[in-house]
């Protein structure tokens, strides 16, 4: 999420644009191992890019202006959720959920880097079944 602010400088009265990013640092994931860490939006990104470069008749340029999209998407639904602490697996299912939304192809490519799903069949219910649960992992399914 991005807000942009104009702003007047009282030296030389000049007219500034700031375009400022909201902090989610102070959100901690759980990892599966049960490891704490910080949210890291690079590394959400970099997921997010590969499985959207990976399609069809994207350029990487277009590929890293749809990843920020996504991303700013994502992010204002766990700012949504008022959470200090999130596991990897809801950060997972909110990915899942924007991308299943707006971009399906780029669902698929995500859900097959990173869910722990072992048959294309598991794949696919993953892809089209609704999220009953948010709290709910795919294993839990």
């Amino acid at each position: 999420m991005e807000i942009w602010r104009r702003r007047k400088c009282l030296h030389c009265g000049g007219l500034l644009t700031t375009h400022e990013k909201i902090d989610l640092s102070y959100i901690t994931i759980v990892k599966r191992s049960g490891k704490r860490v910080k949210y890291n939006r690079a590394k959400l990104y970099s997921g997010i890019y590969q499985a959207v470069a990976a399609t069809k008749k994207i350029d990487r340029g277009t590929a890293g202006d749809i990843s920020e999209k996504i991303m700013q998407l994502i992010e204002k639904e766990i700012v949504g959720l008022k959470l200090k602490e999130m596991s990897s697996e809801r950060i997972f299912e909110v990915t899942t959920k924007v991308l299943k939304r707006d971009y399906p192809d780029s669902c698929l490519r995500y859900i097959a880097y990173f869910s722990k799903t072992k048959t294309f069949h598991d794949l696919v219910l993953g892809l089209f079944s609704p999220l009953e649960n948010p709290d709910t992992t795919p294993e839990d399914r």
